[in-house]
This record gives structure tokens, sequence and C-alpha cells, in this order.
């Protein structure tokens, strides 16, 4: 009974550990995403897409446009993080600082929760959907 009892402990042991690798896999994903918007580096932050992802180009297109008209200042936060070691559902708050380039040009802010389903390729998370899409988009900033 001793011996189950020590494979049963290093067993959870061994979960508790895979879900907090887990975990950490999917926050540097989105950390980075927010670091190359902020770097306009868009082959970076769609890196973390599915190509196969319904609106993928749609989403490509709207952050290019994004950070060729504006400095953008991102960062990220994980609201709620559940699944397993191949699914996830993630809700981040994530904000967004978007400062015209002509001087003295307007800034916007936005924030929002952004809703990501992931899926594990291989090795590596991918997100295979985000809500709203809409949140990437080119901001108004004639005003």
């Amino acid at each position: 009974m001793r011996a189950i009892a020590l494979s049963c402990g290093i067993g959870i042991l061994g979960c508790v550990a895979l879900i907090a690798d887990t975990h950490d896999d999917v926050v540097d994903l989105f950390a980075s995403m927010a670091a190359a918007l902020s770097e306009i580096n868009v082959p970076q932050f769609m890196d973390a897409f599915d190509k196969d992802m319904p609106d993928y180009e749609k989403l490509k297109n709207a952050v290019t446009a994004l950070v060729n008209q504006a400095e953008v200042s991102s960062s990220v936060e994980p609201v709620k993080d559940e699944g397993d070691d191949t699914k996830r559902t993630v809700e981040l708050d994530w904000y967004l600082e978007i400062r015209s380039l002509l001087p003295d040009g307007p800034v916007v802010h936005r924030r929002e929760v952004i809703l990501c389903e992931l899926r594990k390729e291989k090795k590596r998370w991918k997100i295979v959907s985000i809500k709203p899409l809409e949140f990437f988009g080119a901001a108004k900033l004639d005003q």
C-alpha cells in the first residue's frame, strides 16, 4: 500500500507541474503577441494563430492596418485559463493604447476582455478562435 500511495503522490505532483507549465506557455504566447504589436511585428503576432482559423486573413489585414497607422502599446493579462494540455479556453484583459503618428495627434485607448480558444499543435499552442476580432482593427484617428 505504501508504494501505491507514493506513486499516486508523484502522479499528482506531475499533473500540477504539467498544468503550471501549460499555463506558463499560454501566458508566454500572449505576452509575445502583445510585444509584437508594440514592436510593429505583424508576422510574429500572427504566428500565434492557426492559419486555418476563420477570419485569419481578415485579422492579419486589420492588425497590419493598425500598426501602419499608429504607434501601438499593448499589454495583456489572463483573466481565466481553462482546459487541458491539448485544448484551452482563455479570457484576457487586453489593453491597447493607439497613438496617432501625427504630431499632437489623438490617442485611442481600448480595453476589452478577449476570448481565445487554443489547441496544441505538435509542441506549440495555436489560437484557433479569437473574439472580438474587431478589437485589433484600425482606429479612427482623424479627430
